[in-house]
């Protein structure tokens, strides 16, 4: 998306390569988001096009070819309730996936617009300090996505493989083979741990797994990419404030010049944050409820095994415990990083040389002042905001 500015950055030694910057920048997003269906920019190639479509509608499909008779399982069966926690736990997290899944699908125009704005933030780098600052922020949003993936696809990899055929392996003896599915469930058409449908069900719950860890990873991936590319836009307003009364070597515009880029800059952070906010608030009150009962459950789970002495059991729910209590750590350090950010830029200002503006001039930084203490906040749905007193408040996280 171009950006409507009032100066023009010319192509220079720090922007020209900017393409490959951004696929730096989001392409860890891109490989999360492609292989499921929901990448929000469209190839030019219709064939690219149809693939998509049809990787979502695959996706959906397994998605509830598993949910389906999970949810037949607990509302039909005659399990004890015990069973039944045991059933309810992967089944709120496929249903939550979908739910995320949806609003993707239906937020994929919102999405486009803020990956725009980071292809025209570093389409715009002008000197190596802005660059330099970029680059930083990326760093660490692809690390925090690096250990969020590794978390939940260990975690994953040990319920949806090791564990059931481990567990198969115990409980089998002599002529007697007793099967497991990561997901217990009712098909009612068939029997599901009898000859080639077991090997059929158990591909469709392993692609299910990869598809819900891959759903729960991207919301996670997105608000730290988006969360870090507005800090580092604001880091470079900062740095615009503390050279506005005398410039620097890198700059050579008048002191009106330089006070309306801080502007026009401080301003486009603002929009591009209010675009991360209206898109995530809806995903951050999913993984809030979501990670919520999963966290009670694997904690219950992780009992159950520690009374058993399943030693394997153990080992996956502390992994499950950690990814996700890992996702609630991201979601309220982000929150907290974007707040004290956008504080930061009305700091900024007011310890400048302001006196040394005219009485116009100083109206603007006035302005500046007054917006950044109304900070743009991450929140769940709009009612609990994300910050490190939320991650530490024991009645909010269990």
């Amino acid at each position: 998306m171009e950006r409507k500015t009032l100066y023009k950055i010319a192509p220079n030694e720090y922007n020209k390569d900017y393409q490959s910057n951004v696929e730096y920048a989001i392409k860890l997003n891109r490989w999360l988001l492609k292989p499921i269906g929901i990448w929000p920019i469209r190839s030019s190639s219709k064939l690219s096009n149809i693939i998509s479509f049809i990787y979502s509608g695959l996706c959906c499909f397994i998605m509830i070819f598993m949910v389906v008779p999970t949810c037949i399982e607990i509302f039909t069966g005659e399990q004890s309730l015990k069973s039944k926690l045991e059933i309810f736990g992967p089944t709120n997290f496929c249903a939550m996936a979908i739910i995320k899944y949806c609003v993707f699908a239906f937020r994929s125009r919102k999405l486009k617009v803020c990956i725009d704005f980071i292809i025209a933030d570093w389409r715009e780098v002008s000197n190596k300090e802005e660059r330099v600052i970029m680059f930083r922020n990326v760093y660490i949003a692809r690390s925090l996505t690096g250990v969020c993936v590794t978390f939940m696809f260990a975690g994953g990899i040990f319920y949806n493989i090791l564990l059931p055929l481990l567990t198969s392996n115990s409980l089998s003896s002599g002529n007697v083979t007793i099967r497991m599915l990561p997901y217990r469930g009712n098909y009612i058409l068939f029997d599901a741990y009898v000859g080639p449908f077991y090997h059929m069900v158990y591909l469709m719950h392993c692609l299910c797994a990869i598809i819900m860890y891959s759903v729960t990873t991207v919301v996670c991936s997105l608000a730290t990419k988006f969360v870090m590319h507005t800090c580092g836009q604001c880091q470079i307003v900062i740095s615009l404030l503390k050279n506005l009364i005398d410039g620097n070597q890198n700059c050579s515009r008048t002191l009106d010049d330089r006070l309306a880029v801080v502007v026009v800059r401080h301003l486009r952070v603002l929009r591009f944050a209010s675009h991360v906010e209206n898109i995530l608030n809806e995903l951050c009150l999913l993984e809030f409820v979501g990670c919520t009962i999963n966290l009670c459950l694997l904690g219950y789970y992780f009992i159950t095994e520690f009374e058993n002495a399943n030693t394997l059991g153990l080992i996956t729910f502390f992994l499950l415990l950690v990814s996700f209590t890992f996702n609630i750590f991201i979601f309220c350090y982000v929150g907290e990083l974007l707040t004290d950010h956008c504080h930061q830029i009305g700091e900024a200002s007011y310890m400048i040389d302001w006196y040394r503006l005219s009485g116009r001039q100083g109206r603007f930084l006035i302005m500046i002042i007054a917006i950044a203490n109304r900070p743009i906040n991450l929140t769940a749905g709009k009612m609990i905001q994300w910050s490190l007193m939320c991650f530490t408040n024991d009645r909010i996280i269990f």
